[in-house]
């Protein structure tokens, strides 16, 4: 690299800015590390937002135009500047700035193949996981989730990088520099947003893919959100089973947020529970739908206002519906990166799904899914911090725009591009070579060699799942049963 980089900033105080400003900070090679952070605390997507009416201002331009759903703010022309409030600046729902968490969300991975290899989760395990899954439970309520990637902050100094409450506004590269345009909310009775930029040589953006909903397509929806407001949801707008008491309820998709809200309705619902699928989940199939209580449907082909009536591929349709929420995933926002084009839910022109090709002092992390949220992100983390430092060099234009064609080839466009499984370790491992070892007595995280227990300990964590499902319609059936038999012989006892 032929400017040396001495200032950068991590956008995000989620779990994987936490471990990209550690993995930074021990490469000793940066004078400057600053975090933005927009919410008022670290944790990220973790952070609970119940306080926060989950509503989206424009269901029309988000499923029409998703490109607009979350876009660039004005900016005042002199800066540093104060500025009053305004909803489409300040309100967190054409920010999209709540969060997906939900009362009792747990993690949906096993701490010890969840956590960084030099940080673990502590064995906190809640009432809920453990009466589901017993007294070694290997997942983590959403709160403790949270405290732990706070305490990432929380030690060696980091908290003094951050700047809480402040949102990147726009980050722009002039000649070396990256100049990126911010602004602070300030609280009180005087309340007004601070603006002012600040310039870095490399950035780090840290903000994950949670915030912007993607909602498919259909004919009818929007009408039908129109005339009912609230009718049409999205799971980053679910909160609690109390909201859906005594409700009709289909939920569309088959992501790990579609069984979760369906399995934390059951107990409240008007039974059955419709689930509509496309296909079944590619990690546990149809188990976690099946179940004497939920009906699984096709794809939604029409929606209607008159009866509330929703129609399905197969003919078939349902009346009467109080909710249609959407498990349908989310597209990435990027509003504050006007070079960064999204097309088809994806970043084009990344090599190893962290580094921009045509400059690598653009860098992501947290972008994959598939398996190993959060580990992968401190393989990305210290492969981005040992180039920065000038101590890993990336390969020729060409080399990179292969790798990138290579994968679109195996895995895709769109979502499954970012999707590791389950072609894990060539990733990891990808990433390990290319950040290398610090040299003897140079500083630097390290990271181990992949390891196959922790595939091993992944698919035994998804075994348990698998059974708990299993075992929950096992009771339901049994349950079922003995109310059947139970109102057979009502008549007969009355009788006697």
């Amino acid at each position: 690299m032929a400017t040396k980089i001495r200032r950068v900033a991590v956008i995000g105080a989620g779990p994987s800015g936490g471990i990209a400003v550690d993995a930074l900070a021990k490469e000793q090679a940066f004078d400057i590390i600053r975090v933005f952070e927009r919410k008022d605390q670290a944790g990220g997507t973790w952070v609970f937002t119940p306080e926060l009416e989950p509503k989206i201002p424009s269901l029309q331009e988000l499923i029409k135009q998703p490109q607009n759903g979350d876009v660039q703010v004005p900016i005042p022309p002199h800066l540093p500047a104060q500025t009053s409030k305004s909803t489409k600046v300040n309100s967190h729902q054409w920010r999209f700035s709540d969060t997906p968490m939900h009362e009792h969300l747990e993690s949906n991975i096993g701490a010890n193949v969840m956590s960084f290899t030099q940080e673990p989760f502590p064995e906190i395990i809640s009432k809920r996981s453990r009466a589901q899954f017993g007294p070694e439970s290997p997942f983590r309520h959403r709160e403790t989730v949270r405290k732990w990637i706070e305490a990432l902050f929380n030690r060696n100094g980091y908290r003094d990088f951050i700047e809480f409450s402040t949102t990147v506004e726009l980050a722009e590269k002039v000649g070396d520099e990256w100049i990126l345009t911010l602004r602070k909310e300030t609280k009180g009775a005087n309340e007004k947003d601070f603006w002012w930029q600040e310039s870095f040589d490399a950035i780090v953006v840290a903000t994950g893919h949670y915030n912007v909903p993607f909602l498919p397509d259909i004919p009818g929806l929007v009408e039908l959100n129109e005339k009912i407001p609230g009718l049409v949801l999205h799971s980053k707008q679910y909160r609690n089973s109390e909201h859906y008491r005594g409700k009709r309820i289909i939920v569309v998709g088959a992501s790990v947020s579609s069984f979760d809200i369906v399995h934390d309705i059951l107990s409240v619902v008007k039974v059955p529970v419709y689930a509509s699928l496309r296909s079944a989940n590619p990690i546990f199939g149809y188990t976690p739908f099946t179940h004497p209580e939920i009906v699984r449907k096709p794809v939604i082909t029409e929606v209607s206002a008159s009866n509330r009536t929703v129609f399905f591929s197969d003919g078939s349709k349902l009346e009467d519906v109080d909710h249609i929420i959407f498990a349908t995933g989310y597209s990435f926002s990027l509003p504050f990166l006007p070079s960064v084009k999204v097309v088809n839910r994806r970043i084009p022109g990344l090599y190893l799904h962290i580094f921009k090709q045509e400059d690598p002092t653009l860098t992501f992390i947290g972008g994959t899914a598939g398996g190993f949220t959060f580990r992968v992100f401190e393989w990305q983390a210290v492969a981005i911090s040992r180039f920065l430092a000038g101590r890993a060099s990336l390969p020729s234009r060409d080399v990179q725009k292969r790798w990138e064609q290579d994968r679109l080839a195996i895995a895709g466009d769109g979502i499954p591009f970012y999707k590791l499984a389950p072609r894990f370790e060539e990733y990891f491992e990808a990433l390990r070579t290319f950040a290398g070892d610090p040299s003897p007595g140079v500083p630097g995280r390290i990271l181990p060699k992949w390891n196959p227990e922790w595939l091993s300990g992944f698919s035994a964590i998804l075994d348990r799942r698998l059974q708990s499902w299993k075992d929950a319609a096992a009771v339901a059936e049994a349950r079922l049963a003995a109310e059947a038999v139970e109102k057979e012989e009502k008549p007969i006892r009355a009788k006697l």
